[in-house]
């Protein structure tokens, strides 16, 4: 790669389970739970995670935004 190329980064979303320290991913058209950030899955919208949270994790959540 020369010094000049532009590399882009597309930014997309994971929510973690703050009780259980598990990451959302979906399962078969279902949300399912991993311990591996690499099956987690990955949200487009800020607010699609945040309502997918919402709905999967009762004792809340952290979102954090990844390339």
């Amino acid at each position: 790669m020369k010094p000049h190329d532009v590399v882009r980064f597309e930014r997309r979303f994971v929510v973690q389970d703050k009780e259980s320290g598990f990451f959302l991913m979906p399962v078969e058209g279902d949300v399912g739970f991993t311990a591996w950030l690499h099956e987690a899955g990955r949200f487009d919208e800020f607010d699609e995670a945040a309502d997918t949270g919402a709905m999967n994790c009762s004792e809340g959540f952290f979102i954090s935004s990844v390339c």
